[in-house]
């Protein structure tokens, strides 16, 4: 089955399309639901998955002319206009709702509106005002920081485009396990967190091997036995397997293979009943 991964642009949603045409990366095309006619953005090129999933309820119509996607471009630069609008009827209705992004349908007759919000919030007062500001047919949704993120956009410390805005279409829970056992936990290390403010979900693609290889380590501090001296281990050099030791008697440090690495047994002694 040949599947292409497209952005809903209205609701900013990741889908998965079966289709017979080759799409490539950034192309817009021509989308409809059962409701609306949407344009989408292709962020995966069409290619052979073997049972993929795709999401249903989604039809892909065409790719979209030059003249088509300028007509768009249009109704999407007053974006900015439209988000002051609900701003400012959210602070007259004394309502905690920060909006920071607008979206829309093919023919600007449906907008969406995106907030972040400490708390749930009866928007019902500002369902009343709002369609009437715009002059259009809309949608509310509230999000978190990772999905502000996901919808704004921008690049990672990698340079490239955050993951989370192209190809992730689930955005997973990050645990600080993740760093830990990638051995990139210390302190006030902001480059574990991405755009959110979140552990990067990055942190998680290696996170399966990087256990995999620490099995075979001892853990930091632990004693051991080192080119048949007495050690403790002070670092761990995790894909080379290697692990740096201070020696007891001398305190001198060295790196070494796990081979020559061997961890200390001290047997506990029975607990005997009194």
């Amino acid at each position: 089955m040949k599947i292409v991964q497209v952005i809903d642009l209205l609701r900013h949603q990741l889908v998965r399309i079966e289709t017979e045409e080759d799409f490539e990366v950034h192309d817009y095309v021509s989308l409809k639901n059962e409701r609306d006619n949407l344009v989408g953005q292709v962020v995966s090129r069409s290619r052979e998955v073997p049972n993929a999933k795709v999401d249903e309820g989604y039809q892909l119509l065409k790719r979209l002319t030059p003249d088509e996607v300028s007509q768009f471009q249009k109704i999407l630069n007053n974006e900015e206009q439209r988000v002051a609008t609900a701003r400012a009827l959210a602070e007259d209705l004394n309502l905690p709702m920060r909006f920071f992004a607008s979206r829309c349908d093919a023919e600007g007759k449906v907008f969406s509106f995106f907030f972040t919000s400490d708390e749930k919030v009866d928007f019902r007062d500002l369902l009343k005002y709002l369609p009437k500001k715009v002059n259009a047919r809309i949608h509310l949704q509230r999000v978190g920081a990772r999905d502000r993120a996901k919808i704004l956009g921008g690049f990672g410390r990698c340079g490239r485009a955050t993951c989370c805005s192209t190809f992730k279409i689930e955005l997973e829970s990050v645990p600080l396990d993740a760093a830990r056992d990638q051995n990139l936990l210390t302190r006030n290390n902001d480059k574990l967190f991405g755009l959110c403010g979140k552990l990067k979900c990055c942190l998680l693609y290696e996170l399966d091997l990087y256990r995999e290889l620490r099995r075979n380590l001892p853990h930091i501090k632990q004693a051991v036995i080192a080119d048949g001296k007495s050690a403790r281990v002070t670092g761990l050099d995790i894909l080379n397997q290697k692990v740096k030791v201070i020696y007891d008697e001398t305190g001198g440090f060295d790196i070494l293979d796990i081979a020559n690495v061997k961890k200390k047994f001290n047997p506990q002694k029975p607990n005997h009943p009194k």
